[in-house]
């Protein structure tokens, strides 16, 4: 037998946890784009003497029928628990505890990922990466709308590395959703470069007999050139990932090691164009900071293996603890695919604010809650614009329930605002770029679970906002 679970952490190429499934009671949940991360899938083995039959982690419940399929007698299940010799590595710090532990698949066919740069990791960069076009747009977490010559970015505050490696300064990623056609589309994310330079790139993306194309004389005038072409940037900041372990941290955050195969010169290449403040430790170590989570990301070399360990917080913190990652005996990796079995699971939902755009179409939105190594986490939901009855989610941030706070999060033609509070109520004004205010009441959508209370607005106005409680200014 082979049960196939779909991911609870699909990583996006900045390591972002995936969108989680719609609420149930919601309108229907539109088909997930592909991800650039792990993809899990069942392996199974049925032979003459045994049926072996191993499911791989997951947070949501097993479908209630699984496919099946059957193999050569000769085929053991250690076979294909191990797709490359000696490719199972283990954390051993004490203060995480192991949550899962996954086989990936590969990308899927026909993506690709072009990386312009002018030749220096602190220059401008840009990045096309095509992708299947599942129609289920995009919502940006923690992004501000800008229109610009008819064109929609969303623009997000980094920390960008200077000439010395140690030194940041502030600096913006600005990123650009392109339809290709029906099958296809293309998100383009640049930095260091204006808006109205990124929109003309953006309005250059071609598909040219199945291939990515870009205009080299528009590039050319930018000062830059094809730095590095792969299926994923996943491939590029990790390798080609074969294994993966998740494993929860103290505050419950999640950190990722992988084992990979592929190129470590060009692993070492790639990371150091896409990430920030790159810069090398003591052990055998460069880490840096991935642009769109900031979370910390540590690469090294093992026997030949590309090894990577994801989390949030310090990455030189990260690079110490890197050196507690060992190699599994078979029975340790047995173990850990069999036995650990991530407890997340999705709760209820509340529909805070309904409306219509400014084209008649309904929206609506609101949080959901979920609970994950018995903390409670949020998600927010809401109607994907242009589809009838589709919603989409993503986790909120983690200062949710902690301290007033709100999150801007930017679809195709409007920002969404979720604004929080712990403990007790409030009057929220949402004011936009152009000086619009909207009005709306701080509710507790889960009383019996959770203390904290929440509030939902729309806008269409493009251009940074400002939000208030009760006439006190709220941080995002």
């Amino acid at each position: 037998m082979i049960e196939v679970f779909a991911p609870d952490d699909i990583a996006s190429w900045t390591d972002a946890p995936a969108p989680a499934q719609a609420p149930a009671a919601a309108p229907e949940e539109a088909p997930k784009p592909s991800k650039r991360g792990i993809a899990l899938a069942g392996l199974a083995v049925v032979s003459a003497a045994i049926g072996v039959a191993i499911s791989l982690n997951d947070d949501q419940p097993a479908p209630s029928t699984a496919p099946t399929t059957s193999a050569a007698p000769s085929t053991s299940a250690r076979d294909l628990l191990d797709p490359t010799p000696l490719s199972h590595f283990l954390l051993t710090d004490p203060s995480l505890t192991p949550y899962s532990a996954d086989v990936v698949t590969p990308p899927t066919s026909g993506e690709q990922v072009h990386v312009w740069t002018d030749g220096t990791a602190i220059g401008p960069i840009v990045i096309f990466e095509l992708h299947p076009n599942t129609g289920a747009r995009y919502g940006i977490v923690g992004a501000t709308r800008e229109v610009v010559d008819g064109y929609e970015l969303a623009q997000m505050n980094i920390h960008c590395p200077a000439a010395r490696p140690a030194v940041s300064r502030p600096c913006e990623l600005l990123i650009s959703e392109v339809g290709i056609d029906d099958e296809w589309s293309v998100t383009v994310r640049a930095t260091r470069l204006s808006k109205a330079e990124v929109t003309r790139i953006t309005s250059s993306v071609q598909l040219i007999d199945g291939e990515l194309a870009e205009n080299s004389d528009l590039m050319e005038m930018f000062g830059l050139g094809l730095t590095f072409e792969a299926e994923s940037l996943d491939d590029l900041l990790f390798g080609r990932v074969e294994t993966a372990v998740r494993y929860l941290t103290d505050a419950g955050e999640i950190a990722i090691l992988r084992s990979a195969t592929g190129d470590a010169d060009r692993r070492l290449a790639g990371i150091r164009y896409l990430t920030l403040d790159a810069q090398q430790s003591f052990y055998g170590r460069t880490y840096g900071y991935l642009v769109e989570t900031g979370e910390a990301v540590v690469a090294w070399e093992d026997d030949g293996r590309l090894l990577s360990l994801v989390g949030p917080g310090d990455a030189g913190e990260w690079a110490t603890v890197s050196q507690q990652v060992r190699r599994a005996t078979d029975d340790e990796w047995v173990a850990m695919v069999y036995g650990l079995r991530p407890d997340y699971t999705l709760g209820d939902f509340a529909t805070l604010a309904t409306g219509r755009t400014s084209n008649s179409e309904l929206w609506a939105a609101g949080p959901q809650i979920a609970k994950r190594g018995g903390r409670t986490e949020f998600l927010y939901w809401w109607t994907v614009p242009g589809r009838d009855n589709v919603t989409d989610s993503t986790p909120a941030s983690g200062e949710v329930g902690t301290q007033p706070h709100f999150d801007t999060l930017v679809v195709p033609g409007a920002t969404f605002v979720f604004v929080s509070q712990p403990n007790r109520g409030g009057n929220v004004t949402v004011r936009s770029a152009a000086g619009v205010e909207y009005a709306a009441k701080l509710t507790q959508p889960f009383p019996t679970q959770s203390d904290v209370h929440m509030a939902v607005v729309r806008i269409e106005e493009p251009g940074p906002i400002s939000v208030e409680v009760d006439g006190v200014a709220v941080t995002p």
